[in-house]
């Protein structure tokens, strides 16, 4: 008869390997003999969370606390538990508790950093992420605390942090990047030359290219942008970023080029499923459906049904309308998946599409346990609600208290709103470089434009959302807490923009159905 720790042992392994179900029953049997053993509890609660049973893998995180209270790995795992869940006040605790047990444990440093960062607690995630590179420095963690300096607009700080990034790794890429994304907005040569000067220095020059063709194309010089981004593109084939940039600049100037990059990697790797996925993505978004149909069965003839492959072709039959088709190819990405919520958020909206709407629920619930706050997942379940005629479904939208219009204020300096108007329109219009509408965004006859604007620092954009935050101010406080609801359960005490543009349709213009998937609250101003 094999011993505990033999047991304990195997259990671990197929854990490890992947082999979850043999995991469980081998846990089971170790509970036979150790009932109440703190590291049986902790394999068990992990294997238990990879399962998504999370509430039963809370349990055993706290069982194998009641075992032994101070466990500073348990007990940060538990917070990354409650934090996955959504629980994030309970999650701290956790965390703290951990560093309290053992000062020097990093992970739980960097995990409360970046659950800090994502709560946009920025003084909180600073003082963490630091935390843990005094314990031991490293790239990845050094990086976000970088991109924290960049969401807060410090400059100063992501300057001079980016230029000791670049002395502990002169040759990674990310401390000049970011060093010229700092400089970007008030010495845009200086961003310029730091990146040129970086080309020689780092081991993945295609970054460092494809950052000075995105510098190039945001100032309209887009020949320069152009060669810089097929100079990235010969250094690194797939780097899918700046494949979607060359051919957005090659779509939106109609050059007969579009999608030609894609084939000149594959030329160099014939079988990248990563290139071959991504092309068929973008000869769907420019329209050549067909095309796309053609490649990824050619990519499944030649690689095999990965599931983002069988994804991938499942989701274009369903947009050609044939779900039958579609149907087998979305199930076999999910089996092999099944943890990927963009697959069921698909699946669930082809069973919604064929007419069986109940059939649903247990699909969502699944997306729900994977992230509780995903607003896709949360359009899904108000739209089965509504078939359902479950009362739910008016609790959910509630349309009488979260629908507001509003008259912005006007504006310091002016008589009128519609002088305001008037105003911002004639400098949102030279914004609007392209002539065609973008690759990847729901607008249908128009055109967006390009980054985030407002954080544009034309006094005209400024006033707008200065005007744009009393509005919002006022409808936050029209709103109560509820711990209950998806929505009113994550009011907090402060708000930042996630994400801002100015779109201009032309006749018969509109935006096709969507979901935004970042930010709490979505609004729209109608300028002209």
């Amino acid at each position: 008869m094999a011993t505990s720790q033999e047991i304990f042992k195997q259990a671990l392994s197929s854990f490890q390997a992947g082999r979850l179900d043999d995991a469980t029953a081998e846990i089971e049997d170790l509970f036979k003999l150790m009932p109440e053993n703190a590291d049986a509890f902790h394999l068990a609660a992990l294997i238990e969370k990879s399962k998504l049973n999370y509430s039963k893998s809370e349990q055993y995180f706290r069982r194998s606390l009641e075992c032994s209270k101070k466990q500073p790995v348990v007990l940060s795992n538990l917070a990354n538990l409650l934090r996955t869940m959504g629980r994030f006040g309970e999650a701290n605790e956790f965390y703290l508790t951990a560093i309290e047990v053992a000062p020097t444990f990093r992970d739980a440093w960097v995990n409360r950093g970046l659950m800090a960062k994502d709560m946009k607690d920025w003084n909180e995630a600073e003082n963490c992420l630091n935390q843990a590179l005094k314990l031991q420095k490293e790239p990845g963690v050094f990086s976000a605390l970088l991109q924290l300096h960049l969401e807060t607009g410090n400059n100063e700080r992501l300057i001079s942090q980016s230029v000791a990034f670049q002395d502990e790794y002169p040759s990674l890429s990310e401390g000049y990047i970011y060093q010229a994304k700092g400089l970007k907005q008030d010495n845009n040569r200086g961003a310029q030359m730091v990146l040129e000067s970086a080309v020689s220095k780092v081991e993945n020059r295609g970054q460092i290219e494809y950052e000075l063709g995105l510098l190039h194309y945001d100032t309209d010089s887009l020949d320069i942008a152009e060669r810089y981004l097929l100079s990235a593109l010969e250094a690194s084939p797939e780097l899918m970023d700046a494949h979607r940039s060359l051919n957005e600049l090659y779509f939106q100037t109609e050059n007969n080029r579009f999608l030609q990059s894609y084939s000149d990697a594959l030329a160099k790797m014939p079988s990248s499923e990563i290139l071959l996925h991504n092309m068929a993505a973008s000869e769907a978004s420019g329209g050549h459906l067909d095309q796309a149909v053609a490649t990824l069965k050619g990519a499944i003839k030649q690689i095999g049904h990965t599931p983002y492959l069988s994804h991938g072709l499942g989701s274009l039959m369903a947009r050609k309308g044939e779900l039958e088709e579609a149907l087998p190819l979305i199930d076999k990405a999910l089996d092999q998946n099944p943890t990927n919520l963009r697959f069921i958020l698909d699946r669930a909206s082809l069973d919604i599409r064929m007419g069986h709407a109940e059939k649903c629920q247990s699909l969502i619930s699944r997306a729900l346990i994977i992230q509780p706050y995903n607003q896709e997942t949360w359009a899904y379940q108000g739209i089965i609600w509504r078939l359902q005629k479950n009362d739910k479904y008016k609790w959910l939208y509630n349309y009488d208290k979260f629908l507001k219009s509003y008259e912005l204020p006007v504006p310091n300096g002016f008589k009128s709103i519609s002088e305001f108007m008037a105003e911002l329109s004639d400098y949102l219009a030279t914004l609007h470089v392209s002539t065609k509408q973008p690759l990847d965004q729901s607008v249908v006859q128009g055109t967006q434009t390009m980054g985030v604007l407002l954080e544009d620092p034309n006094p005209l954009v400024v006033a707008f959302k200065s005007a744009l935050k009393q509005c919002v101010d006022h409808y936050l406080s029209t709103l109560s807490p509820d711990k209950e609801h998806p929505f009113l359960s994550r009011m907090a005490d402060g708000y930042d923009f996630s994400g801002s543009w100015s779109v201009r349709l032309k006749n018969s213009g509109h935006h096709s159905n969507h979901v935004h998937p970042f930010g709490w609250l979505s609004c729209c101003s109608y300028i002209s």
